[in-house]
């Protein structure tokens, strides 16, 4: 049985997914919550590792599974981890506003900014933060609100923890460039997370990726261009419904 799991990013939750992920018959559909995201308040830990396994303690495995792992942003991160830990069974990996490589050391230093500034003041740290994953933030007014009212019920501990779990995640690039199943990676032309520079340096190392790039949205395809995101998941899954 192939299983689709697909994991939202840092701060976000689950149910990013449900207006965009193909259902089908001939596959699993799984869609987690990370550690101390939306209703799973488990305390989680600073390694990218640890959340992992807290994924895979939320889905039924059976030895002759086989996966398709999508991650949005951190949840890429994860989904990159979990490919290197089960590469024989893993069918395709997709990048949903995401990265295989580790952060730079300046960004390094922007975690620890952003960790002194949660621990501060975490609903202020929030509404900076989420007003930048929007290409334009003004026309997403509501999805913004809706996205901070759902991060209220994070501890600030959790948000620390996750931030430091990206900030120390090792690089998945070297394991990619040999890796023997498709890699998608989806973008936004306008994300100011992950800008189309450092990408294109990460995808001339991988010419084997397929790469999907969106104008006019930032950081949060999914809620910035549906249709686009819709598309893009049907062709990471489609090569494998029977």
């Amino acid at each position: 049985m192939i299983k689709v799991i697909a994991i939202h990013g840092f701060l976000g939750n689950n149910e990013m997914w449900k207006d965009i992920l193909p259902s089908h018959s001939s596959f699993s559909l799984f869609s987690p919550q990370l550690a101390g995201h939306g209703n799973n308040h488990s305390l989680p830990t600073d390694s990218i590792e640890d959340f992992a396994t807290h994924i895979l303690q939320q889905i039924d495995l059976q030895e002759s599974d086989e996966y398709i792992w999508i991650g949005h942003s951190m949840g890429g991160y994860v989904a990159a981890h979990l490919a290197k830990t089960f590469p024989n069974n893993t069918k395709a990996l997709a990048f949903f506003h995401s990265t295989a490589d580790a952060d730079s050391e300046l960004k390094k230093q922007d975690r620890l900014r952003a960790i002194e500034a949660a621990e501060k003041h975490k609903s202020l740290y929030a509404v900076n933060l989420i007003d930048g994953l929007f290409h334009n933030a003004d026309k997403q007014r509501i999805a913004i609100n809706d996205q901070l009212e759902k991060i209220e019920s994070m501890s600030a501990e959790s948000i620390v923890q996750s931030l430091s779990a990206m900030r120390d995640r090792e690089s998945s690039v070297s394991f990619l460039q040999s890796a023997n199943f498709p890699i998608h990676y989806f973008a936004g032309a306008n994300d100011k997370v992950l800008s189309l520079d450092k990408m294109k340096g990460e995808w001339s190392l991988l010419p084997q990726a397929h790469i999907t790039i969106i104008p006019e949205i930032g950081h949060m395809g999914h809620i910035e261009n549906i249709s686009a995101a819709k598309s893009f998941l049907e062709e990471v899954i489609s090569p494998f419904v029977s």
